[in-house]
């Protein structure tokens, strides 16, 4: 089995592009100072200007980019020290200043996008917010941070339900279980909108406690046929009987429809659909009670 090797290789540093004109002095001068042994006090002299002067005077002087007194050559280290004793402020390097302003310009058109995703996301959770049936806060997390930074919670003001009997107790995070242990430490109130991706989805559901759960597929489809006065109680033989007209059933009775009793009575207890008093001919001429929407009903199946 052959063994692998790795191999280091230091890149040469970039060619100087000084943008003054005692740059071939200084490095000449630089050079044969630096021909004896470098002494520690010659080291620490390198040190104290690099520092003083900064980072960006360094690279002016060098003509390219100054990693550190640690990562360049004695002459270089020479060429700081004999540049500051003639107390020289050059230009930095035009490269060097294109590259900065391409920079600068990156991180303009950066912020100017967070910025605008952010109003984007304000925008929509004010939307959110505001159709929910209970006032909506947002808070930080204050023990744990995500991956994307601190996570920001969605908390009604009081008690709410999704789904058929998911609770959201008051001053809760909405994605958080009721019986949750260890509860999440949540601060004040900041105008940001919820990064937590749970918080967002169960907005949209959330309703009142006291409000019915919204109508499955099945319901929503009862509903538009008793809409469209399509569903009647009828009395046949002594029997009382509800039946969607729509569609014809094999079982007895079945030029009357097909039976939905069941399903229309728990459309009723919740409050959606109610009989009319009155009589009314079917579209085959058949005399029964039609089934209506009520303003709950209706509200459910446009919702």
């Amino acid at each position: 089995m052959s063994r692998r090797h790795v191999v280091t290789m230091l890149l040469p540093p970039p060619e100087p592009e000084p943008g003054y004109a005692l740059y071939q002095k200084l490095r000449r001068d630089a050079e044969l100072r630096s021909r004896p042994p470098l002494d520690p006090v010659d080291l620490q002299r390198m040190y104290e200007v690099a520092a003083r002067r900064g980072y960006g005077w360094c690279t002016a002087v060098l003509g390219r980019g100054f990693p550190g007194i640690d990562r360049v050559s004695s002459v270089d280290g020479w060429m700081l020290v004999a540049a500051d004793e003639l107390n020289l402020d050059p230009p930095l390097p035009l490269r060097i200043v294109k590259e900065r302003e391409a920079s600068e310009q990156r991180r303009k058109a950066k912020e100017t996008l967070a910025a605008m995703k952010l109003e984007t996301k304000k925008r929509r959770w004010g939307l959110a917010a505001g159709s929910a049936p209970v006032a909506l806060t947002v808070h930080e997390n204050t023990r744990h941070r995500g991956p994307n930074g601190v996570t920001r919670h969605a908390v009604p003001s009081t008690d709410v339900v999704s789904g058929k009997a998911r609770k959201h107790p008051a001053g809760r995070g909405l994605c958080e279980t009721p019986g949750r242990a260890d509860p999440l430490h949540l601060g004040d109130a900041v105008d940001l909108p919820p990064n937590c991706v749970r918080c967002l989805d169960y907005a949209a559901k959330i309703r009142a406690a006291d409000e019915p759960a919204p109508p499955t597929d099945a319901e929503v489809a009862l509903l538009r046929l008793i809409a469209s006065s399509l569903v009647f109680t009828f009395s046949v033989r002594g029997a009382i009987t509800i039946r969607d007209t729509s569609q014809r059933s094999r079982a007895a009775w079945g030029h009357l429809g097909r039976k939905v009793d069941v399903a229309v009575r728990k459309l009723e207890k919740k409050g959606w659909v109610l009989q009319a008093p009155e009589y009314n001919a079917t579209q085959k001429g058949v005399r029964g009670h039609c089934w209506r929407l009520t303003e709950a009903g209706t509200a459910a199946l446009e919702g």
